[in-house]
């Protein structure tokens, strides 16, 4: 039986920009302003899926439908 892989604390994305576009986004770390307030308090599964949407946002950042 292999042993369980542990998943290290994902770190904060932040980027120390910490501006706000006219979409509520950080030009940074492409968080919102909730994200970015609640990230201490997040389960660790919760902040993966915090950086899994800032990961997408940051790939579509510049295509405008």
């Amino acid at each position: 039986m292999e042993p369980e892989k542990v998943v290290p604390e994902p770190k904060s994305p932040c980027k120390r920009v910490c501006r706000l576009d006219e979409d509520g986004m950080c030009v940074g770390c492409f968080r919102n302003l909730d994200e970015i307030a609640n990230w201490s308090i997040l389960t660790k599964e919760e902040k993966l899926e915090v950086l899994r949407k800032a990961h997408l946002r940051m790939q579509l950042r510049d295509i405008k439908f």
